[in-house]
């Protein structure tokens, strides 16, 4: 990787003569988010706000397979490519990189992802306004990197990462916009969310499965003792366990766990852009830092998160009826940031998650319930 950084960097010059001025006003932008689902939820900010300064320029997104249900929902996007990151290492793919990025007649990119590939390749394409955000977790080749964009801001890790995008906006003429997150939902998923929820009228409470990041996940022993606690203040309840297909299994042991008739496993059924109709109807979520308790705080449920290790001064839910749950008094945490998310506890307690327990995280979703007792308790 450092022999083609400095390559780029000696010929930095030459290739930024060949690509020219940028037009005043985009006409072709790109932008790369090649993260995970959470994380493009807290980009769909920066597709609005370059829709709302560039109306009538074409915005691309680049993504990976699991988002471009998601980003082809999105009203803000005219075109989505699809790409992994894993498809662009060595020099092939580091040339593949540069022939997609040629192909789209981009004249300005926005990259949302730290890695120096991106760096190297979009100024090799000859685009002439590069713009990126800045990884405060980079080693000596992304401060290498750093030196190929047009534009950069670094990341910090005392403010929101949708922040820290609207200031690298601001480089690219947008005026201050909002921080909320938002997301379109799939043709037909209202539709899709009522056959799998039915007519049930009463409170439902959504429940996260499990995690990408299985450092922050619950676990079915609490997920189980959490649903028995609301169960018991509020019996007519139903719980709607919330998840991918691989999570099936998981879903099947809560259930037979619980009274008959009280679990909807919704695990598998709706797609991930069918998903936010589904979150709608719900009176409270309940989830760890994930992609799902994002999309449901993009959608206005009510929320408990339980935050875990992960860095709430970076990235949290934003919404009005939001209750995190994270503890302040370990000296390691929180350890997860967003250039930088470990997948295991290095000092092997995971004291972050374990030590909240079923019963604050079930007085918190019944507080957003309504429960007059869990309100005046709290």
């Amino acid at each position: 990787m450092m022999f083609y950084l400095w390559l780029t960097w000696l010929a930095s010059p030459l290739l930024r003569r060949i690509a020219g001025r940028a037009p005043a006003e985009p006409q072709r932008i790109l932008v790369i988010q090649m993260a995970k689902i959470g994380d493009l939820l807290c980009a769909t900010l920066v597709f609005r706000e370059i829709k709302a300064r560039y109306p009538q320029a074409h915005l691309a997104v680049m993504a990976t397979a699991q988002n471009v249900p998601l980003l082809r929902a999105n009203l803000r996007v005219d075109e989505v490519i699809v790409a992994e990151a894993k498809a662009f290492r060595g020099l092939g793919g580091k040339w593949r990189l540069i022939c997609l990025l040629r192909q789209g007649h981009y004249d300005t990119v926005v990259c949302l992802n730290a890695g120096a590939a991106y760096a190297m390749a979009t100024l090799w394409a000859l685009i002439p306004r590069r713009l990126a955000v800045q990884s405060n977790f980079g080693g000596a080749s992304h401060r290498l990197a750093a030196y190929l964009w047009s534009e950069v801001e670094m990341h910090r890790s005392d403010r929101l990462i949708q922040a820290t995008y609207l200031a690298l906006l601001a480089r690219l003429g947008t005026s201050a916009g909002r921080l909320d997150k938002e997301v379109f939902t799939a043709h037909g998923a209202a539709g899709k969310a009522d056959a799998v929820l039915g007519q049930v009228t009463g409170v439902l409470v959504g429940i996260g499965v499990s995690s990408a990041n299985r450092l922050k996940a619950l676990g079915s022993e609490k997920i189980i003792a959490v649903a028995r606690q609301i169960l018991a203040a509020q019996p007519a309840a139903r719980l709607v366990l919330i998840g991918s297909g691989e999570d099936k299994s998981q879903a099947e042991e809560i259930a037979s766990q619980l009274p008959p008739g009280t679990v909807i496993d919704a695990c598998g059924v709706v797609g991930i852009a069918e998903l936010p109709a589904l979150l709608r109807r719900l009176t409270v979520f309940i989830g760890v830092d994930s992609g799902v308790t994002y999309m449901a705080d993009a959608v206005g449920v009510p929320l408990v998160s339980i935050a875990g290790p992960c860095n709430m001064q970076e990235t949290r839910p934003l919404g009005k009826q939001v209750i995190i749950l994270q503890r302040a008094d370990l000296p390691c945490a929180p350890c997860a940031h967003i250039f930088h998310a470990p997948y295991t506890c290095r000092v092997g307690t995971r004291a972050c998650i374990e030590g909240i327990d079923a019963r604050q995280i079930a007085h918190a979703a019944l507080a957003l319930c309504g429960d007059p007792l869990e309100i005046s308790a709290s």
